[in-house]
């Protein structure tokens, strides 16, 4: 540990066995690790290492997560648009409640930026509350209304 605000373990983080869900594959026999790389305080928000063998599957997203590839390939389908191919270098965000179909000719691994999302009665006071304060401060530039981050 490098003190209260940064953390420095992830170097030789134990990948372990992460299935993915039964029901969820569609061909092959896909088998998925992971390590967690990383986690904030309030556990909202993670970095993990992902990797998974051959094998397609449709994937149900329950948090924000962004993803870089660090290597293999992978085809990625949503609904109303046309499958993708990506691999080491590309980047992709999904968000909570997307659906996509993942199919991997040989391997693929990543880095995923996974984000839990406050229910939207949560967001909106939140929202409020950032636009009272700033009003009550004075600024009235428009940001109070429309932060640009967070």
């Amino acid at each position: 540990m490098l003190g209260n605000f940064v953390r420095d373990k992830m170097n030789g983080a134990q990948m372990i066995a992460a299935p993915i869900n039964k029901d969820w594959i569609e061909e092959g026999d896909p088998r998925a690790s992971l390590a967690i790389l990383a986690y904030s305080d309030d556990r909202a928000a993670s970095t993990m290492l992902w990797e998974c063998t051959a094998g397609k599957f449709t994937w149900r997203y329950a948090i924000d997560e962004t993803i870089y590839f660090l290597d293999g390939e992978v085809t990625i389908s949503v609904a109303g648009q046309a499958p993708r191919t990506y691999g080491a270098g590309d980047s992709i965000h999904f968000s909570r409640g997307a659906v996509a179909t993942w199919e991997v000719k040989t391997f693929i691994r990543k880095v995923a930026f996974c984000r839990s999302v406050l229910p939207r009665p949560f967001i909106a006071a939140r929202f409020l509350a950032r636009a009272v304060y700033h009003r009550l401060r004075g600024r009235r530039d428009g940001l109070a209304a429309a932060p640009a981050f967070g």
